[in-house]
């Protein structure tokens, strides 16, 4: 299958002849705020040297991982968004005739690598109303052909959370022979409450951290994500990963953007109250939610969601349908004039109905 990104402002302006400046794109969990401040200084000082290749080591944002994560060097591994290393990490642990574990409402690139590596994807229910990962069930679905377990926490697109602890003892139950796969694109936004798996990867365990600088600090479009892991599983790593692909203005912005920890706060501190506005104004749409941990929420209910796509579209929203849970559309937590005008047009598309 095709990943289907979100739909990109342009498209839309052309599609409905609207000003380009008058859509808000709540489609793909971008930061609303713009990137980091520093990181975007440090793009700007950078321009000149576009002559140049990049630093094909990444020497001075591993180093500079290194340090505030309080990890080896060589325990880390650079990506072109943390979706590439996704691909890398399928490319050296499965291939036909192995399984890889994942929810049925998790991130799709999971199914899409394993299945680039002709290996089969086991896929494991994940019910509604609640969405979550059933880590019962995964673990039942390991067989002797299991390489990799995938799990997202806050997983995208349902916005569940799991406890730091529930999750730490499931890492430790895993039998060693499985590599697991905790993609943490959205832990930032837990704050006190994200997990830290580094003690587990310090005893010997191999699990596999991935973490992005697309998201609270807002360098979506330089495209930059890490892993950390064991030094050996990352030695694996860097056989595959291909040679400068990780461009010079994302290394010099995620560098400077690790030093931006006021501007992540003041994101996390903003998307906190977009999500209790989204969630006020559903119920008083009287629609249902499934309550996020992320910069985005998933809301239910919603009648025909592919037509309330195209019907918020016209009005300059845009979402992002999930026809695999139902009724159910995905938004990205905007400012709170974005958050105002969608609930808005939400409410539009619900009273069109009642009308029709």
């Amino acid at each position: 299958p095709v990943y289907v990104t979100g739909k990109p402002i342009a498209y839309t302006a052309r599609e409905f002849g609207l000003d380009p400046a008058k859509i808000d794109k709540l489609a793909s969990n971008e930061n609303p705020y713009g990137p980091s401040p520093k990181g975007l200084a440090a793009v700007r000082a950078a321009l000149r040297t576009l002559n140049l290749y990049p630093d094909g080591g990444c020497y001075d944002l591993s180093h500079k991982i290194a340090d505030f994560r309080k990890v080896d060097v060589n325990q880390i591994v650079l990506g072109n968004g943390s979706n590439e290393l996704l691909d890398i990490i399928a490319h050296v642990f499965l291939g036909p005739g192995d399984e890889a574990i994942m929810g049925e409402h998790g991130f799709a690139v999971y199914k899409l690598a394993s299945l680039a590596q002709n290996a089969k994807p086991v896929v494991v229910p994940m019910p509604a109303p609640a969405y979550n990962y059933d880590l019962a069930a995964m673990k039942a679905a390991i067989t002797p052909r299991t390489r990799v377990m995938f799990l997202a926490n806050p997983n995208n697109p349902t916005g569940t959370d799991i406890s730091a602890q529930t999750l730490t003892d499931f890492a430790k139950s895993l039998p060693e022979n499985i590599i697991l796969v905790m993609d943490e694109a959205y832990t930032e936004f837990l704050g006190d409450a994200a997990q830290d798996f580094l003690p587990l990867i310090r005893e010997g365990r191999p699990v596999i951290c991935l973490r992005t600088f697309s998201k609270i600090y807002g360098l979506a479009g330089l495209r930059c994500g890490y892993a950390i892991t064991r030094p050996d599983i990352a030695g694996l790593l860097q056989r595959v990963r291909e040679p400068f692909n990780v461009n010079s203005l994302a290394q010099v912005a995620a560098t400077a953007a690790l030093d931006d920890q006021d501007y992540v706060n003041k994101v996390r501190g903003k998307n906190a109250k977009g999500l209790v506005q989204l969630s006020k104004g559903f119920e008083k749409l009287g629609l249902p939610y499934v309550p996020s941990h992320a910069n985005f929420i998933a809301v239910a209910g919603v009648p025909q969601p592919m037509k309330a796509f195209e019907f918020l579209q016209k009005l300059g929203t845009i979402v992002r349908p999930q026809p695999a849970m139902g009724d159910v559309l995905r938004v990205t937590v905007g400012t709170t004039a974005q958050n105002a005008r969608f609930l808005k047009n939400l409410a539009a598309y619900l009273d069109s109905l009642k009308n029709a």
